[in-house]
C-alpha cells in the first residue's frame, strides 16, 4: 500500500472515531449530566391541625397552604411536622402541582432568634415525588414567618432541584 493511501485510510479511520465520539457525547442520557437548577418560591399556609403529646412533650402540626415556585408553578401543599421542647421542628411536605405531580421533601427546622416576629428558618431536602419528580433530589433553605393568630405562616425557600 502507498504511503498516500495509508494516509488516507489513517484519516479517514480517524475521522469516523471523531465522529464517533461525538455522537456518544451527544446522545449521553441527561441522569448523567450534573443538572442543578435554582429553586425558589413562597408559600402561605395556615394551621389547621395541632395535637398535644403529652407523654413525649411533642406538638404534631398540620399545615396546608398554596404558593408559587420554580419547576413547580402554581402549587398546593401539604405540611405535617413535629415540634419539639426547644422549638425546633422536623416532618415532611408535598408540593402538588397544577398538573398532579408531586415532589416530596423532608423538613427539618428551629426558631431564629432575634426576630421582632416568630420566625422560624431551616431547610428542606427533596425526596423524590411522583410523575417529573419522581427521581428529584436537592434541598431549599426556608424561613416562615408566623403571624401575630398564631395559625398563619408566610414561607420563602431557595434552593436548588435535580429531577
Amino acid at each position: 500500500m502507498s504511503i498516500l493511501r495509508q494516509r488516507k485510510t489513517i484519516g479517514i479511520i480517524g475521522l469516523r472515531l471523531v465522529m464517533a465520539l461525538t455522537a456518544i457525547v451527544a446522545l449521553a442520557p441527561p441522569a448523567l449530566v450534573d443538572n442543578w437548577l435554582p429553586f425558589r418560591g413562597h408559600a402561605d399556609e395556615v394551621i389547621t391541625g395541632a395535637e398535644f403529646d403529652p407523654a413525649r412533650n411533642i406538638l404534631h402540626v398540620t399545615a396546608p397552604g398554596t404558593g408559587q415556585a420554580t419547576y413547580l408553578g402554581r402549587f398546593t401543599r401539604e405540611g405535617h411536622v413535629i415540634v419539639h421542647a426547644d422549638g425546633s421542628a422536623e416532618g415532611s411536605v408535598v408540593f402538588t402541582a397544577a398538573n398532579g405531580d408531586q415532589l416530596l421533601a423532608k423538613i427539618k427546622g428551629e426558631p431564629i432568634p432575634g426576630t421582632t416576629v416568630p420566625t422560624v428558618g431551616g431547610a428542606y431536602t427533596f425526596t423524590g415525588g411522583t410523575g417529573r419528580f419522581s427521581d428529584a433530589s436537592g434541598g431549599a433553605d426556608f424561613v416562615g414567618v408566623i403571624a401575630s393568630d398564631g395559625i398563619h405562616i408566610t414561607v420563602a425557600f431557595e434552593g436548588t432541584i435535580q429531577y
